[in-house]
């Protein structure tokens, strides 16, 4: 054989060798796609996933009971609603109470008085108020009242420091479990 014979043979056997390692390339790259799919349906560890179930329970002291091998707690106030939502190894346990519905207005004396449905208060501490489960609200200042209007619904907020410590008491769970915001499914 000559060295020309010898050099194409080489050349051939690089071709050959080449084209395998794309091919290699692409099987390996579909099977981590495959893997990644397989993982995302199935969990890390393999086997079977089912999406957590969610559970909205009226009642806190039924809540709290249900609570057992927690991973995370979230809360926040969303339009004056105060959800706390809880993830278990199975389930999502979540509560809702809404803030107390108060107004202030302006009478023709130039008093302001607090009105909550049918009632009538002239005692501004009303403003800050309590959740049934015993958490307590602020109402924001700023937005407390305006004299142009003659009514101004109280807008609450939450403290998410103070939340965090009251519900870390309420339901003995540390506080770096318990975050401000939502687990979302």
């Amino acid at each position: 054989m000559s060295l020309f014979d010898k050099v194409e043979v080489m050349d051939f056997l690089i071709n050959v060798l080449k084209d395998h390692e794309k091919s290699l390339d692409c099987l390996i790259s579909r099977a981590e796609s495959v893997l990644a799919e397989n993982e995302e349906k199935f969990g890390a560890d393999g086997g079977s996933f089912d999406s957590p179930i969610k559970v909205v329970l009226k009642d806190w002291l039924e809540f709290k009971r249900r609570l057992d091998n927690v991973e995370l707690v979230c809360f926040d106030l969303v339009e004056q609603v105060f959800i706390v939502s809880v993830k278990t190894r199975q389930k999502v346990y979540a509560y809702r109470e809404r803030a107390p519905d108060l107004t202030l207005e302006m009478k023709n004396d130039k008093n302001i008085l607090i009105t909550s449905s049918d009632k009538v208060y002239d005692d501004l501490s009303l403003l800050n108020n309590r959740l049934t489960i015993g958490l307590e609200l602020s109402y924001k200042k700023e937005a407390a009242w305006k004299p142009e209007e003659n009514k101004h619904k109280i807008i609450y907020y939450i403290d998410p420091q103070y939340t965090r410590k009251w519900l870390s008491d309420e339901l003995s769970i540390h506080q770096d479990y318990i975050v401000c915001g939502d687990i979302e499914l």
